[in-house]
């Protein structure tokens, strides 16, 4: 996995200029070709080398993909339903366990897998040509007729008849202020501090989220007695949390409800430390596990919300490649908490220090601003402004 997280690494940097300069689709066309390429030649790999090869442009087209189709997400559907087809979305991707573990257990060839998960990726990933391209992105680069186009195809889409030919978007703006280098992008995290400090606070939440998430998901065959049905479970878990987010979020709101999720984290952490058997392989801190991967699943779901409303389109594509790239050190970190320091140590050390990360979280999310029913910021401006409370 650690070749894979290193394509992940370098799929962010590479995301973090593409997003901003050829467009969020694009980017996720991109990265769909690199994982169906990649996995296709891994049907042909017959030595160590190669396999490397292939996992790690995996990873990399992976990042592309799914943050790209995320920044679409994000800036396409209206405020008020953002958090249910962000709920939705990640009800789909739960169901992909079920091919995962049918590939995984009927077919034997390692080389067959990839084959299967090669026709998956295309299937799965057709709607990415029929989607779009964000009209926020052709506006922070000035170009009108470009937004109208993509407000045309939403339009159609939606079986709604706009004439735009005659409507003028004033949401255009100043060139100076919006179309960004990378250095400008940069410049402005120091002449907006409320920017840099929102940002900095994501890149504290994410890496921990990654590091609860991949810990329970490289974690199944010693939290649980049997592996399969692990990832099974860890499915229908994931279901349950996302409507559990959603109904969160849509009531209380972003930051209250990440704030609940990281509390219910910790004390489920807390609550797998006793050492008690319930018979057939079955734990205390099984049970416990399982239900502490429904709060970090809600967490996953709401942090990628959340970072969507936060970041201005100015930044967002840089944003979402600063948190994603920092949250490998929670991919990397969170497995070897859940299966090799807990041997040295205990499970007491690995748990309770994940429990005190999750309240030291819920501490940065109450630092944050509440997004909901807000419009998504444009520039670096936007954002100082609804911090300072200048701007509804």
């Amino acid at each position: 996995m650690s070749i894979l997280f290193a394509g992940g690494l370098s799929g962010f940097i590479l995301g973090g200029y593409l997003f901003d300069r050829i467009g969020r689709k694009n980017t996720a066309i991109i990265g769909m070709f690199i994982v169906t390429f990649s996995l296709l030649m891994g049907t042909f790999c017959h030595n160590y080398a190669s396999l490397l090869a292939v996992r790690y442009f995996v990873g990399v087209g992976n990042i592309l993909q799914s943050d790209g189709m995320y920044l679409l997400q994000a800036e396409l559907v209206p405020s008020k339903h953002r958090h249910i087809i962000n709920g939705w979305a990640g009800c789909l991707g739960s169901f992909g366990y079920v091919p995962l573990v049918g590939i995984g257990y009927f077919i034997i060839s390692w080389n067959n897998m990839f084959l299967a998960a090669s026709i998956v990726m295309v299937l799965t990933s057709l709607q990415i040509f029929i989607c779009p391209e964000s009209p926020r992105y052709y506006l922070i680069k000035n170009d009108v007729e470009a937004a109208k186009k993509s407000f045309k195809a939403l339009a159609k889409l939606n079986n709604m008849d706009l004439d735009l030919e005659n409507i003028q978007i004033t949401d255009v703006g100043n060139t100076k202020d919006r179309n960004h280098n990378v250095r400008q992008q940069l410049t402005e995290f120091i002449r907006y501090p409320s920017l840099l400090l929102e940002t900095s606070i994501l890149m504290v939440l994410w890496p921990s989220v990654a590091m609860f998430s991949y810990g329970f998901g490289f974690g199944w065959g010693d939290i649980l007695p049997d592996r399969y049905l692990g990832y099974i479970m860890a499915g229908v878990g994931e279901i349950i949390s996302y409507f559990m987010s959603v109904s969160l979020i849509g009531w209380q709101g972003r930051r209250h409800a990440m704030i609940f999720m990281f509390l219910g984290a910790a004390l489920t952490y807390l609550t797998a430390i006793p050492n008690v058997e319930f018979g057939s392989g079955w734990t205390l801190e099984s049970v416990s596990c399982l239900i502490g991967a429904i709060f970090v699943n809600g967490l996953y779901s709401g942090i990628l919300l959340w970072t969507g409303e936060l970041a201005p389109t100015t930044h967002r594509g840089i944003v979402f490649s600063f948190c994603s790239g920092i949250s490998r050190v929670g991919s990397f970190t969170g497995p070897f908490l859940f299966n090799n320091l807990a041997l040295i140590t205990s499970k007491a050390v690995v748990l309770g220090s994940l429990a005190f990360i999750a309240v030291f979280c819920m501490m940065g999310a109450f630092l944050l601003v509440e997004t909901r029913n807000k419009p998504i910021p444009v520039t670096g401006q936007d954002v100082e402004e609804r911090r300072n409370g200048r701007k509804n």
